[in-house]
């Protein structure tokens, strides 16, 4: 830590992403709470609500590929300072608006922030490797992430409290609005400070200063089928990706129907006790993470992902049935620390995989189809209100969207979930202990030869190695009716009588896509506890991978 520290522009950096989480957080929140004490209407306080949030989501969406181009086409240092310096006047309009109690239009500059971050937010994310150098990215990657965090919470805290000691008791939003004018002086003066602070930061010279804008490649969507396409061809990337942009959609639906939830069932209308529930999830979304970090020391651990795609749904179904701020709080720990290890894996698994040359473009294309699917469970939540659901019912059927990520999860991840859910139950009676794991390469195909000593040997293997193994069986055990369909599951591949020419081909073609397969040459179980002569045939699977 204190090397990254030491690098020279990286503590104005951390100011100026400190001050700007805190500026971009300060506005949103208060047109909430606005919206929060003024609205009695259960169904309308959740569309524009929800609302609020489309209109930041929007800009993400729409600039996705003119964003990449100006971050790649010119000096990212230069783009910080300039979007900085329009921060300013988005605040003083912003203040001016505040003290005219003009709050439709203070609404409405929800946007105009939005379209600046769209632009800033790659600009300043994209300093980070240029300033500390790869070799402390990692580490310096951490503390931006702390010290965003900290801005959140300290924001949710301190612009809530604000709001709730000085805002007018008055049901017009305006008159309301107009009451604490001071949060956007507040605002204002932060963006002054920020925009100082830029100018602290090294200059760094552009990307690729030679990149031409193709405005008719633009509007024909070109970029967003160049950007998207690594997506939808690598499966690993695809599943990843939809697993992501169904909890970041679910987290956006929990942050627009929440406060309206919580209106309803306590009959309270404090907007700090609103706030700081959501905010606990942050502190389970810290937790959680920490824990898959853990768990994914020299591995991506991606059997924990079923877990935290269970722990969601148990969480949605606690806000469902909340009726106090004790038992909501500990819904929203449950949902932000379920979300940690639910993400972080999935994150990590389209990062590892995803080959150098498509990095890029394959993050860019994973960001904007989760903003796709924000937006999408934004307007879900509006319609569910124009039709009158009640939150409760939202909660319970967004409960099942988690759900079907658990299952598909589980299906697609049968061995490495098992191996986590019997692993507990194996050490009350065994002692395991492994040792050459790191001889396993973390992808590409691979072939285990084992000597088969007992029938528990598929279990203890699975347990030790970091990557899910398809197993090759006997067809005796494999025709075997009540266990097919578990086997089945677990993509085990027959071998045998009548069967070892289509399975040794079988075995070729998993090795070629990649995968773990592990045989036992011996062909049966151990009888005296020594190894056996090994039976021919690994050898034509191997041949020619």
């Amino acid at each position: 830590m204190k090397g990254v520290f030491s690098v020279r522009g990286f503590l104005p950096f951390l100011i100026v992403m400190f001050i700007n989480a805190v500026v971009d957080l300060g506005h949103k929140i208060t047109i909430q709470n606005i919206l929060f004490k003024s609205i009695e209407d259960e169904n309308l306080q959740i569309i524009l609500t929800s609302l609020v949030n489309l209109l930041i989501l929007l800009p993400y969406i729409m600039l996705f590929s003119v964003s990449g181009f100006l971050n790649d086409k010119f000096s990212r240092t230069r783009i910080t300072r300039y979007a900085a310096a329009s921060e300013i006047l988005l605040t003083l309009f912003i203040t001016i608006s505040y003290l005219c109690g003009w709050f439709y239009v203070a609404f409405g500059t929800t946007l105009l922030l939005a379209v600046q971050s769209a632009v800033y937010s790659p600009a300043k994310y994209g300093l980070i490797k240029k300033i500390v150098g790869a070799e402390k990215l990692g580490a310096a990657n951490g503390i931006v992430q702390a010290f965003t965090i900290v801005a959140i919470l300290l924001g949710s805290f301190v612009f809530s409290a604000i709001f709730e000691s000085y805002a007018a008791t008055s049901t017009d939003a305006g008159e309301m609005i107009k009451s604490v004018w001071f949060i956007g002086a507040i605002l204002f003066v932060c963006s002054v400070a920020e925009t100082i602070f830029t100018f602290k930061i090294p200059f760094f010279e552009a990307t690729d200063a030679e990149l031409k804008f193709d405005a008719e490649k633009y509007f024909k969507l070109g970029y967003l089928k160049e950007n998207t396409k690594h997506i939808f061809n690598n499966k690993n990337a695809f599943l990843c990706t939809l697993g992501l942009s169904v909890f970041w959609a679910v987290a956006q639906l929990v942050i627009a129907v929440f406060p309206a939830h919580y209106k309803a069932m306590s009959a309270d209308n404090n907007v700090m006790i609103v706030q700081a529930i959501l905010a606990v999830s942050t502190i389970g979304l810290v937790a959680g993470s920490a824990l898959a970090g853990s768990y994914s020391k020299n591995h991506i651990e991606m059997g924990i992902v079923p877990f935290g795609a269970l722990g969601l749904f148990v969480s949605l179904l606690m806000f469902a049935q909340g009726s106090s701020a004790a038992f909501m709080t500990l819904a929203s720990f449950l949902f932000g620390f379920s979300g940690g290890i639910f993400i972080v894996p999935l994150n990590a698994n389209i990062q590892f995989f995803t080959p150098e040359e498509q990095m890029g473009r394959t993050l860019a294309g994973s960001n904007f189809i989760q903003n796709i699917f924000m937006a999408a469970f934004l307007l879900l939540a509006m319609a569910f209100s124009i039709f009158a659901v009640s939150t409760p019912e939202i909660f319970v059927i967004t409960s099942f969207s988690v759900l079907i990520c658990a299952l598909v999860a589980i299906k697609y991840l049968p061995h490495l979930f098992a191996r986590l859910l019997i692993m507990p139950f194996f050490r009350i009676g065994y002692t395991i202990n492994v040792d050459g794991v790191e001889n396993i390469p973390q992808k590409g195909g691979v072939l285990l030869l084992g000597n088969h000593m007992s029938w528990i040997d598929w279990a203890v293997l699975q347990m030790a190695s970091p990557r899910p193994i398809r197993f090759a069986m006997h067809k005796s055990f494999y025709e075997i009716w009540y266990l097919k369909w578990l086997l089945n599951l677990f993509d085990v591949i027959p071998i045998g009588a009548g069967a070892s020419k289509s399975a040794l081909e079988k075995i070729r073609e998993c090795l070629d896509a990649g995968d773990v397969v592990a045989l036992f040459p011996e062909g049966h179980i151990s009888y005296n506890g020594q190894i056996d002569e090994f039976a021919h045939g690994y050898e034509i699977a191997a041949n020619e991978t």
